[in-house]
């Protein structure tokens, strides 16, 4: 049995589409979603529990699923991807996301290489970005980071200020391309966004900055007023010394995954 066999992970689904946030928003790409989470957002309306089956929509937009046994080897999950990374679907990037995919850095550790290698697209990894000693396992296969900065006041979860700061740290010496995305409710406090604002500053993080309005979610509705996001976007954009900038969540809106 070689390595690439006896790793597994449970994947939730496999799909083609627009991203629908973050600085990418509009970009073809393939997405693996993989269950699991060590968080539980206020905000979040996302299945992260294991399942017994994955759901691979073959067609993009189609709405019709077909099913393969959970949990995956890397092997199994790069042969699903090539099989659905066709020169018609002219995707941009292989999209990473979860749940919290650095839940399975072993996984990814065997699985990133080989991808790469196969569907020769760039590799973008959505994370809560508070792990950062799994995120060190695989920089050196990551090309994009979605990040987000999790706010306490919205997220209804303790502050973890300190894994964002050594995260942070991780993209900047490794020269990894990355959006830091901070989802915003009507409850988000001054106190949060100022946190942040240091944070980022100190790592001294180029990054593109994205408030996200939160949506309204099966535990919450307590959706910002226009008038909050905007002082918002005035004091990150004032204390960072450049743009920040205001993207919903846009695949929503189009109904798509």
């Amino acid at each position: 049995m070689s390595k690439m066999d006896k790793i597994t992970a449970f994947v939730s689904e496999i799909f083609s589409s627009a991203q629908g946030e973050g600085l990418n928003i509009g970009r073809r790409q393939l997405f693996v979603r993989f269950c699991e989470c060590h968080r539980k957002c206020l905000y979040c309306d996302t299945a992260v529990e294991r399942t017994e089956f994955v759901s691979i929509e073959r067609e993009p937009g189609s709405g019709k699923f077909e099913s393969v046994v959970n949990p995956l080897t890397p092997a199994k999950l790069l042969d699903l991807l090539v099989e659905m990374n066709t020169p018609e679907a002219a995707h941009d990037d292989l999209f990473i996301t979860g749940g919290e995919p650095l839940l399975q850095a072993d996984f990814l550790t065997k699985f990133l290489p080989e991808a790469r290698k196969r569907l020769n697209l760039p590799i973008h990894l959505e994370t809560s970005g508070d792990l950062p000693e799994p995120f060190s396992k695989v920089t050196e296969w990551i090309d994009h980071v979605l990040m987000d900065i999790k706010l306490p006041s919205v997220t209804g979860e303790p502050e973890a200020w300190e894994m964002h700061r050594m995260f942070l740290n991780i993209i900047e010496r490794e020269e990894i391309g990355a959006t830091i995305k901070l989802v915003v409710s009507a409850d988000t406090s001054d106190q949060d966004l100022s946190e942040s604002a240091e944070l980022i500053h100190a790592s001294g993080s180029q990054a593109a900055v994205v408030l996200q309005p939160m949506t309204a979610a099966s535990k919450t509705s307590r959706v910002p007023t226009a008038k909050q996001v905007l002082t918002w976007q005035s004091e990150m954009a004032v204390a960072l010394g450049r743009s920040v900038r205001i993207i919903p969540q846009c695949h929503k809106m189009m109904g798509l995954l």
